[in-house]
């Protein structure tokens, strides 16, 4: 068993706050700050209406190792050997209190497929859901997010801080055919989940820096941004302005790490 299978969809543990963050109640105004007009998400390409040519695979550059490496489990075997290779990279407490069960390496890859999109789909969560309620406070009329809810998130984005990205780098590369087979399994058969990973890494750094209080609406049982600006952010955008700023922060610098690291892995696809 391979010591450091720890791929870097930890990306998508980075992010994967996607659940764990995600709001079960909120309110209103709009927040006065200038922010660029939000990227729109790229659509969700799984109808074969629109054909497209298959994307290079990544060529990766690798050095002669000492010794061939053992053989990777299969897909839907690879659970137990996962789960024991994170506790031992990462930590006993990152896995066993934030990391869903089941299904581990697909439900990274499907977190991280859909952070850039409007809805996260709770049924391939990679992350456990976040203990306690989003706080809010403020009159009825003027609510906004509270100052403290951001604590809320501290534990885990000190775990995340003491990953290193460098051996989370080179376990995507040695596991990458899974990855690659699990993102297939998301109605992809002629993309590479490498670009993919790289596009969502760019699409989290673009999310705007908010300062100050951020106000909120509750048109239904769950809270909304007020500033219709941010509101159109997409949901892992919204994860990384729900956390607070100085989580935020934290989750941004390890992000970009992890995205200096994936890049160095492939040479730049030729073009045919």
């Amino acid at each position: 068993m391979h010591p450091r299978i720890l791929w870097p969809l930890i990306a998508a543990l980075v992010i994967g706050l996607a659940f764990m963050l995600y709001p079960r109640k909120a309110p209103e105004p709009i927040v006065p700050v200038e922010l660029p007009a939000p990227q729109q998400a790229a659509p969700v390409e799984r109808s074969p209406l629109a054909p497209r040519a298959p994307e290079p695979e990544p060529v990766f550059i690798t050095e002669e190792p000492a010794e061939p490496p053992p053989p990777l489990p299969a897909l839907a075997e690879s659970d137990a050997e996962a789960r024991e290779a994170l506790a031992a990279a990462a930590g006993v407490t990152l896995v066993e209190r934030y990391l869903v069960p089941d299904a581990l390496i697909r439900k990274l890859v499907a977190t991280a497929d859909n952070l850039t999109g409007g809805a996260v789909w709770m049924k391939t969560r990679a992350v456990q859901a976040q203990e306690g309620l989003f706080l809010v406070e403020g009159d009825e009329d003027a609510r906004m997010i509270a100052a403290a809810n951001a604590r809320r998130y501290q534990p885990f984005v000190q775990l995340v801080a003491e990953v290193d990205m460098a051996a989370l780098a080179a376990a995507y590369q040695r596991y990458y055919p899974l990855l690659q087979e699990a993102y297939a399994e998301l109605g992809y058969p002629d993309r590479q989940f490498h670009n993919r990973a790289l596009e969502v890494i760019d699409h989290l750094l673009a999310t705007p820096v908010v300062e100050g209080p951020i106000r909120l609406e509750q048109p239904h049982v769950l809270y909304t941004f007020a500033d219709p600006r941010l509101e159109a952010l997409s949901s892992g955008q919204k994860i990384l302005i729900r956390v607070g700023p100085e989580n935020a922060a934290v989750l941004r610098g390890k992000l970009a790490e992890l995205r200096v690291a994936l890049a160095g892995l492939a040479e730049a696809p030729r073009a045919d």
